[in-house]
């Protein structure tokens, strides 16, 4: 079986990873020159976690990671109103650089099997009662393959040959502002991710090994909004409460990324025929649960299960859309809510953060990520 991987990001390479652990003959396409991944650092749950050491690729990630112990969500002034441990899982949440799990990623690829500077104009069905596949890449060349899965990003061009739509993403309302700072306050040793909410805005600080916290900041604002300079991101925040202050002036004014936060309408058509959309391409989310790369993983290893047992291509990949689709809706949406509600500036939302019980409110979220995160992706298959 050959098959075609449209996007060289994270999503792209765990799906070839999962597959060729099974025997399939993969070739990875990415449009830009070089393989690089753009952003800080990233969070994986026992979910992802799970994935990974399925996927033979845990015992790598443990060297370059920051375990992740406690989450406490606090007021800019720094009082806590919410506090949640991370227990009793199988595996253990971790936070590391995003460059660093993708040269994790990499390692476990065979290079000859990545092409740069390929990017992807369409697909089209090929001769033989179209059992082949026609992959279309800009200078009008084109491979043929007997399956193709979409990893190509929120931008996904293979997303519009499996929906027959052209879908603009959807922005959320707030910009989102992300940095690495090579420092690490005492209290974050401990593996703690702290969050401070504002008035439509918030304040993240997580450690992700190595010395380094990845912070990341929010604020509302029209998504036509001038470009913010790490000096207006310091003087806006400096009276929150420590150490954010001293770590946005640690930050290397190359090491800030901006993103909007945009996600898209849920689609229930994962697949069509022979191609299957996996990640963002197939379930683009705002971060607010931490579960954009966790999910990628959860898709790849499912995929690869439903490939190596047995049966025709277009029925893995329509059992796939059908496994997957409600789990990744559910987390879409509720990251989508979550943003919603933490970035809110009417007196409700500020009513319930300071009025309702820390016991009331911590025992909420631990209830929300027990149910994301007890999830092992696989174990749906069994049966």
């Amino acid at each position: 079986m050959k098959v075609a991987v449209v996007g060289g990001g994270i999503a792209g390479f765990c799906a070839a990873i999962a597959l060729g652990r099974i025997g399939v003959d993969v070739e990875i396409f990415e449009r830009s020159s070089a393989i690089r991944e753009i952003g800080a650092g990233l969070s994986l749950w026992p979910n992802a976690t799970h994935a990974l050491r399925e996927l033979g690729l845990l015992e790598s990630c443990l060297r370059v990671v920051s375990r992740v112990e406690r989450v406490q969500l606090r007021d800019p002034g720094g009082r806590e109103w919410a506090s949640v441990r991370i227990l009793g899982q199988a595996t253990p949440a971790l936070c590391l650089d995003r460059t660093a799990l993708l040269s994790i990623l990499l390692a476990a690829v065979d290079r000859r099997r990545i092409h740069v500077s390929q990017g992807c104009e369409g697909i089209s069905l090929g001769p033989e009662g179209g059992r082949k596949l026609r992959v279309h890449f800009e200078g009008g060349r084109m491979s043929e393959f007997d399956a193709v899965i979409g990893a190509d990003g929120l931008g996904s061009v293979v997303r519009h040959f499996v929906t027959g739509q052209v879908e603009r993403p959807v922005y959320r309302g707030y910009m989102i502002w992300r940095g690495v700072a090579k420092m690490l306050p005492p209290f974050y040793a401990d593996g703690n991710i702290t969050e401070a909410w504002g008035k439509g805005e918030r304040f993240g600080i997580m450690p992700i090994g190595d010395g380094k916290v990845c912070w990341y900041a929010t604020r509302n604002q029209p998504d036509t909004a001038a470009a913010q300079s790490k000096a207006g991101i310091l003087d806006h925040f400096r009276a929150w409460h420590p150490p954010i202050a001293e770590v946005i002036a640690a930050t290397p004014d190359s090491a800030i990324v901006r993103t909007p936060a945009l996600d898209r309408p849920t689609t229930w058509t994962l697949s069509r025929g022979r191609v299957v959309l996996i990640g963002d391409a197939a379930h683009p989310m705002t971060p607010n649960l931490g579960q954009g790369t966790c999910q990628a993983l959860e898709d790849a290893l499912v995929l690869s299960r439903l490939l190596a047992g047995g049966g025709s291509i277009e029925t893995a990949f329509h059992r796939f859309g059908k496994l997957r689709r409600a789990r990744v809706a559910a987390i879409v949406l509720g990251a989508r809510w979550i943003g919603r509600f933490a970035q809110s500036e009417g007196w409700g939302a500020m009513f319930l953060r300071n009025k309702l019980s820390r016991s009331f409110l911590s025992g909420a979220i631990e209830k929300t990520f027990h149910a994301i995160h007890d999830y092992q992706a696989g174990s749906c298959l069994i049966g």
